[in-house]
């Protein structure tokens, strides 16, 4: 008797689990699978903004820390002045240290209007070729700290463009775009060939671009991370 209902577990063995199968096929897929490409990317660039921004709290923290620790140890070793001195002056080169003085405020902003003159609504925006012109022309004219909306500018810093913002240590920012040169002198600024070229393109599409002195200027200090994985030392050229 046995052996006549193992034919019958075996087709109900199979029945079950052609069943199973189409169960899990038939599961509805998740949300953010629906979501176009683009809105995934600028979900996860917004998320990682939000972890960028989280780490440069604890750095800031962490520093100011280190500059208390710093203040109430020092006289206690012969020689400290001089060294904290040195510390000073390598932070200040590095970006670590916030920065006051006179130098150059510039301001590019995307146009009002609402239709090109030729038709290329390109033409309407600011672009990170023309933020990263700016911050080129600041150091050529002498720009001894430069920051774009506040973020200081380091030798690891990228000007990235991602669609009509910019993505810079890590952190995402819009127009208007404010660069703060410390340092920077007017006359060799204007000077630049790609400057004239912006203020040529500001008068036929209406793009903002404005270019102001001031004696007062603060540029803070760099809040991200200054560790590199990547570079080696060069050897000394004989």
């Amino acid at each position: 008797m046995a052996r006549r209902f193992r034919p019958l577990a075996v087709l109900g063995c199979l029945l079950m689990g052609f069943i199973a199968v189409l169960a899990f096929r038939a599961r509805p897929a998740s949300p953010e699978s629906r979501v176009p490409r683009r809105y995934q990317l600028a979900a996860l660039i917004e998320r990682q903004r939000r972890t960028t921004t989280d780490l440069q709290h604890q750095v800031e923290d962490l520093r100011r820390q280190i500059d208390v620790l710093r203040a109430s140890g020092a006289g206690q070793q012969a020689g400290s002045a001089a060294l904290d001195l040195e510390l000073q002056n390598a932070s200040e080169a590095a970006g670590l240290s916030a920065m006051r003085g006179a130098g150059l405020k510039v301001t590019l902003d995307d146009s009002s209007r609402v239709k090109a003159p030729g038709g290329n609504v390109n033409d309407l925006v600011v672009h990170s070729q023309d933020v990263q012109a700016v911050v080129n022309a600041a150091w050529h004219a002498g720009a001894e700290a430069v920051s774009i909306n506040g973020q200081r500018l380091v030798s690891t810093s990228a000007v990235l463009c991602v669609g009509n913002t910019l993505l810079l240590n890590g952190s995402v920012q819009s127009p208007p775009y404010e660069v703060t040169a410390i340092g920077a002198a007017r006359e060799p600024f204007e000077a630049d060939a790609l400057v004239k070229r912006l203020h040529t393109a500001a008068e036929s599409f209406g793009l903002r671009f404005s270019v102001v002195e001031d004696d007062k200027l603060k540029v803070p200090a760099f809040a991200g991370s200054v560790s590199t994985d990547l570079a080696r030392p060069v050897s000394p050229v004989r």
